[in-house]
């Protein structure tokens, strides 16, 4: 079994910026063990003579047909907003900035 050690999983927490317990650490050490384990058993499988499929699906681009509908109209789609300016949608500003 391939083991990842304690101050790896330490040192990939704080790469993560991630607080862990000292039992969080333990068990993790494990789980990322297995992980590598695993990964190590399907690396190991013969693919010789498999041909590469990058999508099984043959379908491709399937969309629906572009219909013209009828819709709301400017003024009806702003009649129930709470603020409108414009004739658009009256939004806060962001990052901090005052309104």
């Amino acid at each position: 079994m391939s083991q990842i050690s304690r101050d790896e999983v330490a040192h990939l927490a704080r790469l993560a910026r991630l607080a862990l317990t000292e039992d969080e650490l333990d068990s993790y050490a494990g789980q990322l063990g297995a992980i590598i384990d695993h990964v190590s058993q399907i690396q190991s499988v013969d693919v010789a003579g498999v041909d590469p499929t990058d999508n099984p699906l043959t379908d491709v681009n399937v969309f629906r047909p572009d219909v013209v509908l009828p819709s709301l109209s400017q003024d009806e789609a702003l009649d129930q907003a709470p603020k409108a300016a414009e004739g658009r949608f009256a939004v806060p500003r962001i990052l901090g900035e005052a309104e």
